[in-house]
């Protein structure tokens, strides 16, 4: 679940901003409403579908592990979670989910560039991860580099135009360039797919 102490520093951030009205919506409101609706189910953002992790009539240890962190993570034990998902991968070296995941808690304690080295793992066995790719662009985001964040998420969209997380990092990457009409225009995209059910992958 979103930590209160989140909620308030959107709700600093986006108070900075220009209160830009569209269609009834402001600006603040909007970003607000985005970030709490992509992100208070973290395993919809953080999980897609696990093709590698099971066998038709067997659960492998991987997958088990896998799970166990994603529990691990929405209770805040980060740590914890990251040792187990590490364990996951050391079981299935192959397992881009894993790796996938081990990016986003990697970005939540502010490890940007091993974020980057896993999202960059899960790429190269999965090189159509859209999940990574957004993780990818959040994480470049995060390091200042917004034209190259707005380059691969772009990319991400080209491959899958409808994923709901990849619409919101874009939508931050206009935000960060002052383009507030285009990070409305995103943010509400991601709402829109994101009611719409095509919210597995991104």
């Amino acid at each position: 679940m979103i930590r209160q102490a989140e909620i308030k520093e959107k709700i600093t951030m986006a108070g900075k901003q220009v209160r830009h009205k569209k269609g009834g919506f402001s600006f603040v409101f909007l970003h607000l409403f985005c970030y709490l609706y992509l992100f208070s189910l973290p395993v919809v953002f953080l999980s897609v579908p696990n093709v590698y992790a099971r066998q038709e009539n067997s659960v492998k240890a991987e997958s088990l592990l896998y799970r166990e962190s994603m529990t691990l993570f929405e209770d805040g034990n980060v740590d914890k979670a990251i040792e187990l998902v590490k364990k996951a991968i050391k079981a299935n070296p192959k397992y881009p989910d894993a790796y996938n995941r081990l990016g986003y808690m990697l970005l939540k304690k502010g490890r940007i560039n091993d974020a980057l080295d896993a999202f960059k793992s899960a790429m190269k066995i999965h090189p159509g991860l859209h999940s990574s790719q957004a993780g990818t662009g959040l994480a470049l985001l995060k390091k200042g580099d917004a034209k190259g964040a707005e380059i691969i998420v772009k990319k991400a969209l080209i491959l899958n135009p409808h994923p709901s997380k990849a619409h919101y990092v874009l939508g931050l990457v206009y935000e960060k360039l002052k383009d507030y009409k285009n990070a409305i225009k995103q943010f509400k995209k991601g709402i829109k797919t994101y009611r719409s059910g095509d919210n597995g992958t991104y």
